[in-house]
This record gives C-alpha cells, structure tokens and sequence, in this order.
C-alpha cells in the first residue's frame, strides 16, 4: 500500500500527510542542533544561549505537538474509497505505541528539557546533562516511531 497514492484516500490525506511531514522536520529539527547548541553556549556564546531557548520552546514543543494531532487525523482520515472503517485505528498496535511515545517526548520537552534549557541560561551547568539527556531521549524516540510508521508491526 502507498500511503502517498492520492486516488486511495483522497487530497485530503495527502494534504494532512504532507502538513504531518513538515511538523515532524519542524519540530525534530532542532533537537539535532541542540547539542551543538550547548557546545557553543558553555563557550561563552550569548547567541547560542538564546538560539538553544528558542528552539525547543518555539519550534520543537508546537512542532511535534501539531505532528501528533495531524497524525490522529490522519489515521481518522484512511478510509479508502468504499470502506466502511478506517484502515489505520488506534487499536493497531503500532499506533498505539507511537502515541504513547509522542505523550512521553512531550513530556520530556516539557518537564525536563525545559526547565533544563531556563536553569542552564541561568548559569547552571549542571543543566547541561538535562539537556542532552532530554536530546538523546528525543533522539530515540524519533527513530522509534520512524519505524513504527515505516514497517507499521501489528497491523
């Protein structure tokens, strides 16, 4: 099955797939800068201080919140021409973890990376690992759900 064949389950798929795409590059983005980001801050580099704060709290967190919310949609969304039910629900299994990993990474960005990120703009070194472990944790995560989306077990 080709998820991107628009005559299986229309342009309005399509349309939420492609927006789903850029809001996982929007949002995973800058956790591959993150490191380096640290790096050039524990220089001394003002600018990466500010560029590290913004990254996580103005792309990462909205970003990969709106790739979860347009992933519910799209799975609502695949009901191919003359099926009475979806073809992807939320009780196949590889949903259903991905779902669970995307409530998790939220919450690392939010209760950990976060906070981490302010106390380290602060002058707090010790944050620093909170950072990169919260990275390292993001990091994961996506390729975790790159393969679950990929191979889609237990469907």
């Amino acid at each position: 099955m080709n998820i991107f064949a628009e005559a299986e389950f229309g342009t309005g798929y399509n349309i939420v797939l492609l927006l789903h795409i850029l809001a996982v590059i929007v949002g995973f983005a800058p956790l591959w800068l993150t490191p380096v980001l640290v790096r050039l801050t524990a220089g001394g580099d003002k600018a990466a201080a500010d560029s590290l704060d913004v990254s996580i709290l103005r792309f990462s967190l909205p970003g990969i919140g709106l790739a979860g919310i347009l992933g519910f949609g799209l799975s609502a969304m695949s009901k191919a021409d003359g099926a009475t039910e979806a073809t992807f629900k939320m009780s196949q299994a590889w949903i259903s973890i991905a779902a669970v990993l995307w409530i998790v990474l939220l919450a690392v960005l939010f209760f950990v990376a976060r906070p981490a990120i302010k106390a380290f703009r602060d002058g707090n070194a010790a944050a620093r690992g909170r950072i990169m472990m919260a990275t390292g944790i993001g990091h994961l995560i996506l390729v975790v759900m790159l393969y679950l989306m990929i191979f889609k077990p237990g469907s």
